[in-house]
């Protein structure tokens, strides 16, 4: 933890600036704000079965979720979607172990009784009264996985895809979403779990203009006979070549050729023409 001080204080910084404009907007002040949250699905709450995510909700012992409000805890089990999106992106990528989790979402009066115990509750920018932070316990984690799951959220960090602190009075990585990927997150909880449930769906982002990857089209002219017709004044040899079969010799003239041959070879072309026009109204009728 103090090796990771001076990145902890980085991130803690970026966290109030990033997020203390939509504090007002965002704040569970009491209770009856978190279960309202719950019932319009602008929090989602832990998905049934966690360990499926290889989660562990601390829900006993030292410090559980809503000690401070252990009759309603199942309540304190919930955070915006998003959130809850990136705690399942984290623990998928924790291979040595379960990630446990201590915290997740409060509200600002729980937040300032919690304030008598734990000195990490005093901050300006409460980020999970906004239901936009979890914490992982360190305490009674083996070393290794420890190391794994910070180096999981350093390379998730240095993807832009989270801030975390790393606090020494309570020994547990705090998390928060960045809110370049809320969007992102949100759309893995919708995955993971399944649509949320409740009368409303609370979008966090808005979806941008679909992107289309430009093609290079090459045009192209396709083209079909569909009849042969003979010019004006040669239908009457038209119809009397109608009973000439398709293989009639068409003789070729030289250039040199009489005016005969010439009258020849048109009436032979004309033949051919009258057979194969003949053939091809035969099949027609056929089919």
């Amino acid at each position: 933890m103090v090796a990771m001080a001076a990145q902890s204080a980085h991130d803690a910084a970026a966290i109030k600036r990033l997020y203390r404009p939509y504090l007002e907007l965002l704040l569970l002040n009491a209770y009856s704000d978190l279960e309202g949250a719950l019932a319009t699905a602008g929090l989602a709450p832990l998905p049934p079965h966690p360990e499926r995510f290889n989660l562990a909700p601390r829900l006993d012992g030292p410090h559980p979720i809503g000690e401070k409000d252990l009759g309603n805890q199942v309540n304190y089990l919930a955070a915006r979607p998003a959130t809850i999106g990136a705690l399942i992106v984290v623990a998928s990528r924790v291979r040595s172990g379960p990630v446990e989790i201590t915290s997740l979402v409060r509200h600002a009066e729980y937040q300032s009784v919690l304030k008598g115990t734990n000195g990490n509750a005093t901050t300006s920018v409460p980020m999970h009264t906004m239901g936009l932070a979890f914490d992982i316990a360190l305490v009674n984690t083996p070393m290794a996985r420890v190391q794994e799951i910070r180096r999981v959220l350093q390379a998730m960090r240095a993807a832009g895809d989270i801030l975390f602190i790393g606090e020494r009075q309570q020994l547990v990585f705090h998390v928060v979403p960045h809110p370049s990927r809320l969007g992102y997150f949100t759309g893995i909880y919708h995955q993971a779990v399944g649509a949320v449930s409740g009368s409303q769906v609370v979008e966090v982002v808005a979806p941008g203009p679909p992107r289309l990857e430009p093609k290079r089209l090459t045009p192209r002219v396709v083209t079909e006979i569909v009849a042969v017709t003979p010019v004006s004044g040669q239908w009457q040899d038209w119809t009397a070549a109608d009973s000439r079969t398709a293989d009639t010799v068409v003789p070729i003239a030289a250039q040199s050729a009489t005016p005969l041959a010439a009258m020849v070879l048109l009436r032979g072309l004309l033949a051919f023409l009258a057979a194969l026009g003949t053939s091809v109204w035969r099949i027609a009728n056929h089919w």
